[in-house]
């Protein structure tokens, strides 16, 4: 299965996760296309059932960033559990913004659903590491299905997906950086410290590959519009007001308030799927309110709406939260 085909599954598990069903993921893939240059991202996407397998992953996790540590081109991890999902990115009503952005949280129905970002300066030291026999190893095995009724775990195995990404752009309050000197130092320097309370969010797209160029160019100028702008915008310090959360079913119409984001990237799969190329926009908000009713913002719809003309599956953007990661973060 292709990772496109997953996106009307995850509907019925309830997940909006991009997983895909082919367990070798890009791996398989480089075999057959030219391998990326610069710094890259090893994506992982899974889902975690039962308490004895999420105490399992996440002791693992832990041992992975000593494992890593020592690696050439090694340059830090986030692992990140979902706790929800937009809904201003699906332009619904603004009455309903941020109705689900804690919709996965203790709900018993679904599983865990993380993502696991390994960062390293080039391919051939991701490979080298040694990372995805690790995965394999450590991680794999406690992806099954588990039966609530009977409190044991059944022989279903549970679908993840592996990806490699290139960092096509990325930004933070201070700069919008785009050479690899740049780029590395950046992902270095990642702001996914679990001791701030912050909200990731990862928008899952995918296009046309023969329109990858045009693409980069405009999903640029929306990385820096969604960096830059914030409400209202005469707030002196030049970051804006915190948005008025939305902890009921209905949210607050008249708020428009929010601040920038604090770190942004544009992350290109390395490969291509079938004629089709996928995205990751990962952002690192102060809260949810925030990001959502940067949506709302008139220069934020304006960017996006050329960006928005080449999708073709998607979008889909999960929140998270982060439980694990490495690396200092820069000051913003």
């Amino acid at each position: 299965m292709e990772r496109r085909d997953f996106f009307g599954f995850t509907a019925m598990i309830g997940g909006g996760m991009l997983l895909s069903a082919c367990n070798q993921g890009d791996a398989a893939t480089a075999t057959t296309q030219t391998k990326p240059t610069g710094a890259v991202t090893l994506v992982y996407e899974m889902r975690v059932a039962g308490p004895t397998a999420n105490t399992t992953v996440q002791t693992n996790i832990t041992s992975l960033k000593t494992t890593m540590s020592g690696k050439t081109g090694y340059l830090g991890l986030s692992f990140k559990k979902m706790t929800g999902e937009s809904t201003m990115v699906k332009n619904y009503p603004n009455n309903l913004k941020g109705v689900l952005n804690n919709g996965f949280v203790g709900n018993s129905k679904v599983p865990n659903f993380y993502s696991l970002f390994i960062r390293f300066d080039s391919y051939d030291n991701m490979i080298t590491s040694g990372v995805q026999s690790w995965f394999t190893t450590n991680i794999v095995p406690s992806l099954f299905a588990y039966n609530a009724a009977t409190s044991s775990y059944t022989t279903i195995a549970l679908d993840y997906y592996e990806g490699v990404y290139v960092t096509v752009a990325a930004g933070n309050r201070t700069s919008i950086y785009t050479t690899q000197t740049d780029i590395v130092n950046f992902l270095k320097n990642q702001s996914d410290e679990i001791t701030v309370p912050r909200v990731t969010v990862q928008n899952h797209v995918m296009i046309k590959n023969a329109n990858l160029t045009d693409f980069n160019t405009k999903i640029q100028v929306l990385l820096t519009t969604a960096q830059q702008t914030y409400m209202p915008t005469t707030e002196p310090t030049g970051i804006g007001l915190a948005a008025i959360e939305n902890t009921g079913l209905v949210a607050d119409t008249t708020d428009t308030n929010y601040r920038k984001a604090v770190t942004t990237e544009i992350l290109q799969n390395a490969f291509t799927d079938g004629d089709l190329r996928s995205y990751i926009m990962h952002g690192v908000w102060e809260s949810v309110g925030d990001h959502e009713n940067s949506h709302i913002d008139i220069r934020f719809q304006q960017a996006s709406g050329p960006v928005g003309a080449y999708v073709v599956v998607g979008p889909v953007e999960p929140f998270y939260t982060t439980i694990a990661q490495d690396g200092v973060a820069p000051a913003v």
